[in-house]
């Protein structure tokens, strides 16, 4: 299996609400639709603490394919590249607003 773990930061001037219903309703049902797709899920978060200095971190979206090529040949679709387009207007752009990470290991602790 193949995880990618992406930590997203919406756009200052989007609220919550309209972030939110956008990756639920458009976003997030882009990967759902692809056969590549073997799991999309949305954590939300509200930070804790924060000192000002970065925006805090609004979702991590936890996607698996079976493989990287499978990632590969999903991310070459009409309609993820359509969904990139529309999430420009929803998302910080650059590793600061949207940065993908691939989970190298995984422990369970409890």
């Amino acid at each position: 299996m193949f995880e990618l773990m992406t930590i997203i930061r919406k756009r200052p001037e989007v609220s919550t609400e309209e972030f939110r219903a956008f990756m639920e309703h458009e976003y997030g049902p882009t990967y759902v639709a692809m056969p590549q797709t073997r799991s999309y899920t949305h954590y939300y978060l509200e930070d804790l603490t924060t000192d000002g200095i970065e925006a805090p971190v609004d979702a991590i979206v936890q996607i698996s394919f079976d493989s990287e090529e499978e990632l590969a040949s999903a991310l070459s679709t009409p309609s993820y590249r359509d969904a990139a387009e529309r999430r420009k207007a929803f998302m910080q752009e650059t590793s600061r607003g949207i940065h993908p990470t691939r989970i190298a290991k995984t422990v369970r602790l409890v």
